[in-house]
């Protein structure tokens, strides 16, 4: 249920997602499975993961920015209010801002979960956080990664240039 949760959020979003939209989708439903399997999530948790998943670097395309955890933000508040999730504000928000913090993240197991999980994706499985080498392969082959990676290579390196004194406005201490 909950990666059709992704899979309705971003095609609601699609028009934005332009080509992207594939690559993006897999990264959430890959990030989604890492945290879930990192949390032990039941089935309330899995849909706050997977709302979050939808929406933690989705202002990249939607607002055309790198700086992109509020844009991201907003619209996944948007999107619980809209759906009467409203309970899960802080939650989702800690998930999503929270998920290029540098350090542990104690006051949200699922935040922390979901920072693990999306850098076991962005380290193109380097650090792995005790996910099986099985279940990596499972979850890459199912949701390949479609240039992802380069795409988030090209746009560190495009905001390193344009932005010097920020290059990365995403990552928390």
């Amino acid at each position: 249920m909950s990666l059709s949760t992704i899979h309705t959020i971003l095609t609601s979003h699609q028009s934005k997602l332009g080509d992207g939209f594939d690559m993006y989708h897999n990264h959430c439903c890959r990030v989604y499975t890492y945290a879930v399997v990192l949390s032990n999530a039941n089935e309330d948790e899995q849909q706050q993961l997977a709302i979050a998943s939808a929406f933690h670097d989705i202002g990249i395309w939607t607002h055309g920015t790198f700086d992109y955890l509020g844009p991201s933000v907003s619209l996944a508040m948007q999107y619980l209010a809209d759906n009467k999730l409203l309970h899960w504000n802080t939650s989702v928000y800690e998930i999503i801002m929270n998920h290029h913090k540098l350090s542990r993240y104690n006051s949200n197991h699922l935040a922390e979960a979901f920072r693990k999980a999306d850098l076991v994706d962005l380290s193109l499985n380097l650090f792995t956080f005790g996910i099986s080498q099985d279940q990596l392969k499972e979850a890459n082959a199912q949701y390949p990664a479609l240039g992802f990676h380069w795409f988030i290579a090209k746009q560190i390196l495009r905001n390193i240039v344009t932005h010097p004194l920020n290059p990365l406005p995403i990552v928390r201490w």
